[in-house]
């Protein structure tokens, strides 16, 4: 072993107080910097995994395709694979739906097509069917036997007469609760059968496929790769649905791994400090060491070498031990995650299955290494400039180093009466870049915390849920925009045949203990002079009742503006938020819209007379706001879409089940209780709470070993100066309360900077959250309890720490204390 190395043992072995600490600190920044990437990119890859086995994998699908066009697209560089669907006939079902369907191999493993039992359909009048719709049919049988059914081909213009047919039964297909409550199955036919109802002239397929070389696409070029091949196929928009579900998972936003970058970041620069903290003030008493070996012949870079590896052994022996600590939190951070998920969720029930049974791998090999690497450098960052103080300094200067910063000051200002506070300030004040730099480090961990503490104490669950919804329940349409799967979802479609009518609203009203029942339009719009890449900007316009009219205009933050103002139908009021997307939209200006009004569109300027930052209870997440009237005679229909139900208090449980009948009756129909708001916003407040206090205690602890390693310091540097002040008259009890001021000085000023930054980055943050909707957040709530905590904790740790020090110090005999450093 070469004398480098065996000084850097050496002194690893004699400063056992000081490595313990720095070994703490790494330790918990490796934890940090092990967990953030485990949990983060685990949860992706878990969420993909849970999607890919629940969920069809194609990308996207093109509709009434041509045996030419596909032909076409066979040949496609673009297309890595794609499978067929044709759906030849449907089968009458009371009440619902039954559709007879044929898949090619390729469109069964996309599609991720299934039998209970079985084989899939090869010739003639083979079929496979689900248990719901044998049930739904009233028949009884099973796989072999043959069934009537009753069925009408698909034709250009709709549906043929009905026909029968006899099949024998190859495979079951799985009944979804989904399934049976929209009453819509599906069945499985063969190619035979398919092209005997379907001649070939007129026959059009859906086209499931995937692109070539997604794994290292985004999201945007997957859709515009096959938003260029449809474009040159002449395949109309209309015809194109994508899997929005499978895509999301798997085509992760970059800026989600920004944000992991950006954590990371916060957390390394953290350790930095608090590293570099640690050895630049242990420094101050072993340059007189290291200027004795370099009295003996050692050189500069032999100095630097003894300082980096006596660092670089400590981190050797914490980096292992974080990794191993991390790697349980992370285990136990996936199960404490998977409470975000019901019971009743079947993708959450999938994601269980996948973590409990391993078929996922949470810990990566890559990242331990990664971790290793950052942690490994986080130390050597920090040890830089303690590695330069060590090595330029002469033997001469290292005999009367102690870290005191060279003034040009030729004259110290004296007392002439000597007491505590004097000599606290005489030892604070001479090295104040020791006292500065420890300050900084913890300071920053509190005002971390202070920024996090009002952003949370600012998102108040049941203030959020009280502006969500004004009453108890919500009953609204459930239509879906942009859904080409299922285009009789459209709101233009469902308000052509409105659920929401007067006939449910008498039925309502006559239920025992309904008080009453508001009612809001809605309809979606193009803005004209706002432009979304080639095509009109999309928003929605909420039609309020007068009911809402002091909740407009009280909200109103620009301009000025009354309900009866809006009557007159051509002012609109602008919610706040269409700034983020058009901030040059101002009070005055004139917007030309495009309104959907059921099977027609109807063009309109209207002049914006106020903006306002409106409750969602009132705009519904709409962009604009109209009287509930204009709205309505503008488009020439009934277009409520949105019922608040009031109800007692002692037959809201009651109202609640017969409200749940409507809903099962009609699925363009949907509820929304207050109970159910209110507890999903309490969840998702608890859930990021605890996150994120958690991230903090431990960030927290890092600041807190350089406190430890301050004070430690502080004591054994000055230990012969403090043994001749006590031999001169300097009593314990004045020792301590020395001590305790130096510590109230380091308390002070962590607490005047982490509460005045702090509460000011937090108050910045406030309004940055609540311009942007982070989190639902809505008023100012200062976080007077977890300030007392930040207090309270320094404290407790500022006197914990004195007095065990002091007790360690006891240890010593005055003599032992004078003849220190001889």
């Amino acid at each position: 072993m070469s004398t480098v190395n065996r000084t850097a043992l050496s002194n690893l072995k004699q400063n056992k107080g000081k490595n313990m600490l720095t070994g703490i600190a790494i330790f918990l920044t490796t934890i940090l910097i092990f967990v953030i990437p485990t949990v983060g990119l685990g949860t992706v890859d878990t969420q993909m995994a849970a999607i890919n086995k629940y969920y069809p994998t194609f990308h996207a699908m093109f509709r009434d395709v041509d045996l030419k066009t596909i032909e076409e697209l066979s040949y496609r560089g673009e297309i890595e694979t794609m499978g067929l669907r044709q759906d030849p006939a449907q089968i009458p079902v009371p009440d619902g739906t039954g559709m007879m369907v044929y898949m090619d191999d390729t469109a069964l493993k996309l599609g991720k097509m299934e039998l209970e039992a079985g084989e899939f359909p090869k010739r003639g009048n083979e079929i496979a069917v689900s248990q719901g719709l044998l049930e739904a049919l009233g028949i009884t049988a099973g796989i072999g036997d043959t069934i009537t059914l009753p069925y009408q081909p698909i034709e250009q213009g709709g549906l043929g007469y009905e026909e029968k047919g006899e099949f024998q039964i190859t495979g079951l297909l799985p009944t979804s609760e989904e399934q049976k409550e929209a009453k819509m199955y599906s069945t499985l036919v063969s190619k035979e059968f398919m092209e005997q109802e379907q001649p070939g002239d007129s026959r059009k397929y859906r086209v499931m496929f995937r692109i070539q070389g997604a794994d290292s696409m985004t999201r945007d070029q997957i859709e515009n790769a096959y938003g260029k091949v449809a474009a040159e196929l002449g395949i109309p928009e209309g015809d194109i649905a994508d899997n929005s579900s499978y895509l999301m998972a798997n085509y992760v936003d970059p800026a989600f791994y920004s944000g992991i970058v950006g954590i990371l970041l916060v957390v390394v620069l953290a350790g930095i400090m608090t590293i570099y903290s640690i050895y630049y003030i242990s420094m101050i008493y072993k340059v007189q060491e290291y200027g004795k070996i370099k009295a003996l012949g050692a050189t500069k870079r032999q100095i630097r070498q003894i300082v980096f590896r006596e660092g670089m052994l400590v981190a050797c022996i914490a980096v292992p031990v974080g990794l191993l600590a991390g790697s349980i939190a992370s285990k136990l951070g996936f199960k404490y995650l998977l409470n975000a998920f019901g019971e009743g969720d079947a993708l959450g029930n999938i994601t269980r299955q996948l973590i409990e049974s391993n078929e996922v791998a949470i810990l990566k090999p890559w990242i331990y290494l990664a971790a290793a690497g950052i942690a490994l450098a986080t130390v050597a960052l920090s040890l830089i400039r303690p590695m330069h103080i060590a090595a330029k300094i002469s033997p001469v200067e290292a005999m009367r180093y102690d870290g005191s910063i060279k003034t040009r000051k030729k004259k110290r200002k004296g007392h002439e009466e000597m007491n505590l506070i004097h000599l606290t300030g005489a030892n604070l004040s001479r090295n104040k870049k020791r006292s500065a730099i420890t300050i900084i480090t913890l300071s920053l961990t509190g005002i971390l915390f202070m920024v996090i503490a009002t952003v949370l104490s600012c998102a108040d669950p049941k203030e959020i849920a009280q502006a969500s919804m004004f009453d108890e329940f919500v009953l609204s349409v459930d239509s879906s925009s942009g859904d080409k799967m299922h285009p009789e979802k459209e709101w233009s479609v469902i308000s052509q045949n409105n659920p929401l009518n007067e006939e449910l609203e008498n039925h309502i009203m006559s239920i025992p203990g309904v008080e009453q029942i508001t009612r809001s339009s809605s309809t979606d719009a193009e803005l004209k002079d706002l432009m979304d890449g080639e095509e009109y900007w999309q928003t929605g316009i909420v039609g309020i009742p007068e009911t809402y009219a002091r909740e407009m205009e009280k909200s109103i933050i620009e301009g000025s503006c009354t309900y009866e103002d809006l009557l007159q139908g051509d002012k609109i009021v602008m919610d706040q938020s269409m700034w983020h997307w058009a901030p040059e939209f101002r009070t005055g200006d004139t917007v030309h819209m495009i309104l959907e009004a059921g099977d027609k569109t109807v063009e309109k300027e209207f002049t914006i007379a106020a903006v306002a930052d409106m409750p969602n209870g009132l705009n519904h997440y709409n962009s604009f706001v109209l009287p509930k009237a204009v709205l309505d005679d503008i488009c020439g229909l009934s277009m409520d879409y949105y019922w608040s139900i009031a109800a007692g208090d002692k037959e809201v449980k009651a109202v609640e089940e017969q409200l749940r009948a409507v809903t099962e009756e009609d699925q363009n129909l949907k509820m929304r209780t207050f109970e159910e708001e209110l507890a999903e916003r309490t969840k998702n407040a608890g859930f990021t709470s605890q996150l994120c206090y958690v991230f903090m205690a431990v960030l927290g602890g890092v600041g807190i070993m350089n406190l430890i390693n301050t004070m430690i310091n502080s004591i054994y540097v000055r230990r012969r100066e403090l043994g001749i002040m006590q031999a001169i008259g300097l009593s314990e009890r004045q020792l301590v309360r020395m001590l305790q001021m130096e510590g109230a000085f380091y308390t002070a000023g962590t607490l005047i900077l982490s509460l005045g930054l702090g509460n000011l980055l937090g108050y910045l943050t406030f309004l940055y959250a609540k311009k942007d909707g982070l989190l639902g957040i809505i008023s100012y709530h200062y976080p007077a309890v977890q300030t007392i905590v930040l207090i309270a904790v320094v404290l407790v740790i500022q006197l914990l720490l004195t007095y065990l020090i002091m007790k360690n110090f006891r240890r010593q005999s005055m003599i032992e204390r004078i003849r220190f450093s001889e």
